[in-house]
């Protein structure tokens, strides 16, 4: 079974970048996010945003219920499908009691 994966890696043609990757240890899901965008700078000061994700055995074992797939991984490659769909899966998490915990830095 994969232990990692990349959610999406998206490339523009104005030069930004998105990389969100998914990563299971020991029962618990990590999700993190790499902004190098246009965006960032202006809002930050810095063209890098980082994010993470960060959810207990219990809430990864609901999500993977929820995705309905006993390859977690497999599950949120294919609600993802290579798309920046964080908005709604922060929603399907909300909406299902799913908690985690977030925190970001640039």
């Amino acid at each position: 079974m994969k232990q990692e994966v990349s959610l999406y890696d998206i490339k523009r043609n104005n030069g930004d970048c998105l990389i969100f990757r998914a990563y299971l240890n020991e029962g618990k899901l990590k999700m993190e996010g790499h902004d190098f965008t246009s965006l960032s700078e202006s809002m930050f000061g810095d063209e890098e945003y980082e994010y993470f994700y960060f959810f207990n055995q219990e809430n990864t074992k609901k999500l993977s219920l929820l995705l309905h797939n006993d390859d977690l991984l497999q599950g949120l490659l294919d609600f993802f499908n290579n798309e920046i769909k964080n908005q709604e899966f922060i929603k399907l998490c909300k909406d299902n009691n799913i908690a985690y915990d977030f925190s970001s830095w640039s």
